[in-house]
């Protein structure tokens, strides 16, 4: 019965393929980009009562052929569901909902009539199922390790491990590295060392601001909690040219851990993505300091060397899909004043030139632009001696008050390491606004969606 039943929905999926009536969205960005919000808000702006929703540059919407969209109820029941719902309900109330920690999809149908042709004349109405699938960005840091072996990645991350944001912590670990007995590979020992090197990735992340953390799996280990799948750590670089018990073990847990970890999850979760979203975190990394900023730029590039782009013909879509449009949003908009979104858009460009590049020479469509998947502040001006300025007004994260600011300048380039010397940026983070049973306000979502699915509802 199992058997007949995947079967129905391979040969469903197949079809639905043939007809372009199926398309696979995967949300991809670093810990801490807003993809929960951005799925959420995405949710919400489809399935919504079509009146109450802002969607002026979505052709489908303003050209009211758009007719709705409603939770597909009959999704696959082994695959984790994302909690549209009880995030929704967090962002009304103001307050952000809980980061991911494992992975999750939703299916959507949305309604829609035909541009024209024959289409319009013989059917009310058309369809497009909408996979949008979720992941930990935790866990996004792992494909790079996929091309690497153990040696290679101890040296590659005790690289990281020296940059001036992590070296007083990267010594603390060197230090304690340095005094084992490298034939004294038993469980204990390779216990301890993984919990260590678990709490220095945790402090790497919240002390140091760090993002490209390996394994990522330490971070949010999911179904793996406990496992020796997990016993995973780099050795001094030193500690690689003779060969030793603990060295051997190591090496078999890191191609146990690309195998048994990292292949399925890019398989199973990436190998399928039609269209992708990239979500860039370049404000936070621009208060945290050129090292952090260089650091999201060289994690960004090495992910997307991990995904295959280029042209998606019949036959390779339904056999072979591949990443034909992808879309590199600088999230969090709202914390900007609205002349400083070029800006914005500019430097995320900087940050992904040689991605960007890579994916257009493959003949991938695709798009930057700066949005904000949930508003949490309001435009304003002010009067200052110096004139008319703008302004923002909205809830402090940090201590719940509501506040009025400039927020600064952003530069349209990478900045150089003497203007972080001088220059301080603190963009400020804001919390939702309360809106019981409101749309969530957004930012650039509605271009956002033309660009990612319009040409597939006409």
């Amino acid at each position: 019965m199992q058997i007949w039943q995947e079967f129905q929905q391979q040969s469903q999926q197949f079809t639905k393929r043939v007809f372009n009536r199926h398309l696979r969205l995967g949300v991809t960005g670093l810990s801490g980009a807003g993809k929960t919000a951005f799925i959420t808000s995405l949710v919400n702006q489809l399935t919504a009562p079509v009146a109450s929703v802002q969607l002026p540059f979505f052709s489908p919407f303003i050209q009211q052929r758009y007719l709705g969209g409603r939770i597909d109820s009959l999704q696959n029941m082994q695959t984790p569901r994302f909690p549209y719902e009880s995030n929704l309900l967090q962002l009304q109330q103001g307050q952000w909902p809980a980061s991911t920690s494992s992975w999750s999809q939703l299916s959507l149908n949305l309604r829609y009539k035909a541009a024209g042709g024959l289409a319009a004349q013989l059917t009310d109405y058309r369809s497009l199922q909408l996979d949008v699938v979720d992941y930990p960005g935790e866990w996004l840091l792992d494909l790079p390790m996929l091309s690497q072996d153990y040696q290679s990645w101890c040296q590659f991350s005790w690289q990281l491990f020296e940059k001036p944001h992590r070296a007083e912590l990267g010594a603390e670990f060197a230090a304690d590295l340095a005094q084992l007995d490298l034939n004294d590979d038993s469980e204990q020992q390779l216990q301890q060392l993984t919990n260590k090197y678990s709490e220095l990735l945790q402090k790497f992340r919240s002390e140091s601001h760090a993002c490209l953390l390996q394994p990522g799996r330490l971070l949010l280990p999911g179904e793996l909690a406990g496992t020796p799948l997990l016993q995973l750590l780099p050795l001094l670089p030193s500690q690689l040219q003779q060969p030793s018990k603990l060295l051997s073990r190591l090496q078999q847990h890191y191609i146990s851990y690309q195998k048994l970890v990292i292949t399925p999850f890019y398989q199973r979760y990436f190998a399928g993505i039609d269209h992708q979203v990239v979500l860039v975190d370049c404000l936070s990394a621009l208060n945290a300091g050129y090292d952090v900023l260089q650091e999201l730029q060289q994690a960004l590039m090495l992910i997307l060397q991990s995904f295959q782009y280029g042209p998606t013909g019949w036959w390779r879509r339904l056999f072979k899909p591949r990443i034909s449009k992808v879309l590199f949003a600088a999230s969090k908009a709202d914390q900007l004043t609205p002349e400083q979104h070029k800006n914005l858009t500019l430097l995320l460009q900087q940050l992904l030139q040689q991605p960007l590049q890579d994916s257009r020479y493959q003949y991938c469509q695709s798009e930057a632009m700066a949005l904000s998947a949930v508003v949490c502040s309001e435009f304003g001006q002010v009067q200052t001696p110096e004139g008319t300025q703008p302004c923002l007004r909205g809830i402090a994260a940090h201590s719940g008050e509501t506040i009025t600011l400039f927020p600064g300048e952003v530069p349209w380039s990478m900045p150089s390491p003497l203007l972080f010397a001088h220059h301080q940026f603190a963009f400020p983070a804001f919390l939702p606004r309360p809106m019981p049973q409101q749309v969530l306000p957004h930012l650039r979502l509605d271009q956002a969606l033309e660009f990612l699915i319009g040409d597939h509802m006409t």
